[in-house]
């Protein structure tokens, strides 16, 4: 996710909240926008522990990237993982890459393809590309485990949060 993206995801999210929680989001974005990463974190991480999605999503990018903290691919899998339960998108795609190249987490292919096909639903041309992509590296039985997966992690973690 690129830093635009991510601001972008960061505003929206301000504009649908309002009273403390927004003041952090706020001054966390302002933070970020000045390149002031560790004021940043300082500001989201209150509100990624209460659960904020967005938020979460942001701090497992820190994590990743390791803007305002040290990198952590293991901190980074966790916070995208708790935003991607919550059916964030983007931290769906990201936990695909998390699964595929195995930063903070056993490589697995088919947890990979699971969580591509996931943000599709909701997602990007380019989350449908790179699930269509991974596909192409399952053999026939681990497409079938990844299609059963899909299933059961759509009903979990795509449709309780559809609009």
């Amino acid at each position: 996710m690129t830093l635009r993206c991510f601001l972008a995801m960061l505003a929206l999210a301000t504009s649908v909240v309002s009273g403390p929680l927004t003041a952090g989001l706020d001054e966390g974005t302002r933070a970020m926008r000045e390149g002031q990463y560790q004021k940043a974190f300082q500001e989201w991480k209150p509100l990624a522990d209460k659960g904020e999605v967005t938020v979460q999503a942001a701090i497992a990018v820190m994590y990743h990237a390791g803007r305002g903290v040290a990198q952590d691919y293991q901190q980074a899998f966790k916070w995208y993982r708790k935003a991607a339960e919550k059916g964030n998108v983007a931290a769906q795609a990201n936990l695909a890459v998390m699964y595929f190249r195995g930063l903070g987490v056993a490589a697995d292919k088919v947890l990979a393809y699971v969580w591509y096909d996931l943000a599709a639903i909701k997602g990007e041309g380019r989350h449908r590309k790179a699930r269509d992509l991974m596909a192409d590296r399952l053999t026939a039985s681990q497409m079938k485990k990844a299609k059963r997966l899909s299933r059961e992690y759509r009903q979990k973690y795509v449709d309780p949060f559809r609009d």
